[in-house]
């Protein structure tokens, strides 16, 4: 899919996670983010089709930035990538439980991204 056929604009922002999934938690960092979904690394496989839950933080400075709270929501995996060049997992994350507040603080964290 192109970026000019998605449903929603990317944004490269990175971004901390943190991810639960199938029992387990581990730290994740975004490549990209929209308000339908985001593509996250790690140090540790995705199971493709796997539902998972998400904190995203702001780090500033390689510190999270306490004034502005963690996004949390829950996401399925709809695919996965290994980067063998960077020893990563990669997958594609689309949000499923998204509040009216939760989009609300993603768009306004997006639009605020791409002014600045």
């Amino acid at each position: 899919m192109t970026e000019s056929t998605r449903a929603h604009q990317r944004f490269q922002i990175r971004l901390s996670a943190d991810v639960a999934a199938a029992g387990r938690q581990f730290t994740a960092t975004t490549r990209n983010l929209s308000a339908g979904g985001v593509c996250l690394e790690s140090a540790y496989p995705f199971e493709e089709g796997g539902s998972l839950g998400l904190s995203l933080f702001l780090v500033v400075d390689d510190v999270e930035d306490e004034s502005m709270p963690p996004l949390e929501v829950r996401g399925t995996v709809q695919w996965t990538a290994d980067d063998d060049e960077e020893h990563v997992h990669i997958a594609g994350v689309q949000f499923s439980e998204i509040s009216d507040a939760q989009r609300t603080w993603l768009e306004r964290f997006l639009a605020r991204s791409e002014a600045g």
